[in-house]
């Protein structure tokens, strides 16, 4: 019987794949969530983080097309863009002004007309107008389609971008870190291994990153379990993940949907499973998992915090890669506080690099 000791036994004893997938598959998420919460609060305590950020997409081109994304737009769209330096500069400049947001979060589509000065310009201009902004972005995905187009290596580009400014490398672009899975959903990005290969090299120039999945379309079990396994790697080897941040797929105007490939959202029950098993696994070699609330929604993502994770990612101003998919809801800093209270949990603003900076109270 899968119950809560049957659960911790099997942690306890060292959990390997096919302990994690059998977990996954036949025990009750509410099992899963409670051992799994047991492990946060030995990991963490009671307290549950977030930063306060603005999101800015520099253009919405992509030559990728993915089938799980709404947000991209093929070049020559009515409703393609390239924001420029200095447009981008001044949301910034007015977003510090306005709400006080510690991190710039930049990414973008695959766009062969952008340039290395481009970012450059971006970064260095950025950190001239406004600089205690740290920059997370882009994404490995993007470093590497960019290094192509610019014939560098993705290691050049990296030290670049950090020399212009970048702090953090997104963790986004890992999707599902299998390949039977990724032709399907992302079938002209790269593989796994590559990926994860960027996020070493970025760790070996200094640039710390973040992690994701993107899970809730057509991965399976093993899938979820693999991907997490591969992250855990990857942080005992390197020590410079972040954040761990399991991110729902929001089917909506995708074209996955559109194919009748997804039905639709996963329900709530498997994203606490998917939060829970991370926590299994991970224990802490990576103390963060976030409740990721743009792609679960804001209801859902409290329980999340009784299910292993103990960060809300940030306030993500001016997100737009949800909206796109059909997830329209909006934050705050105290919104996101209160969804802390709610399961008991003390909030603290904190900044990209998880430094707490002051406890929100109520």
């Amino acid at each position: 019987m899968c119950d809560v000791d049957y659960v911790r036994s099997i942690v306890n004893n060292g959990l390997s794949k096919n302990d994690a997938v059998r977990l996954f598959v036949e025990c009750d998420f509410r099992v899963l969530a409670k051992v799994a919460n047991e492990i946060t609060e030995k990991v963490t305590g009671n307290s549950v983080t977030f930063v306060n950020n603005v999101v800015i997409n520099y253009s919405n081109i992509c030559v990728a097309q993915c089938p799980i994304c709404a947000f991209y737009r093929p070049p020559k769209h009515p409703e393609a863009y390239v924001r420029s330096p200095q447009e981008i500069i001044n949301a910034v400049r007015e977003a510090r002004a306005r709400y006080g947001v510690d991190e710039l979060h930049i990414n973008g589509g695959f766009n062969p007309d952008l340039t290395i000065e481009y970012f450059e310009e971006v970064f260095s201009g950025v950190k001239k107008a406004v600089p205690e902004i740290i920059i997370k972005g882009p994404t490995a995905a993007e470093v590497d389609f960019y290094a192509r187009v610019w014939r560098m290596s993705s290691r050049e580009v990296l030290e670049r971008l950090k020399v212009a400014g970048l702090d953090v490398l997104s963790g986004g672009g890992a999707e599902i870190l299998s390949e039977d899975v990724r032709k399907i959903i992302t079938p002209y990005k790269f593989d796994a291994n590559t990926w994860l290969r960027i996020q070493k090299e970025a760790h070996e120039v200094g640039l710390h990153t973040n992690a994701t999945m993107l899970y809730g379309h057509i991965e399976q079990p093993h899938h979820i379990v693999e991907h997490v396994m591969a992250i855990k790697r990857l942080q005992e080897e390197t020590g410079g993940v972040l954040m761990f941040i399991p991110i729902k797929f929001v089917p909506w105007n995708t074209r996955l949907l559109k194919d009748g490939i997804v039905k639709g959202p996963a329900p709530p029950e498997y994203d606490i499973k998917v939060i829970a098993i991370s926590r299994l696994i991970l224990g802490s070699t990576i103390g963060r998992i976030g409740a990721y609330w743009a792609s679960t929604g804001k209801r859902l993502a409290s329980t999340l915090l009784l299910s292993g994770a103990n960060d809300l990612v940030g306030t993500m101003i001016n997100e737009q890669v949800m909206k796109q998919a059909g997830l329209r809801e909006y934050t705050t800093i105290e919104e996101l506080a209160s969804i802390a209270r709610e399961v008991g949990r003390r909030s603290y603003l904190r900044d990209t690099l998880h430094r707490k900076l002051i406890e929100v109270k109520p």
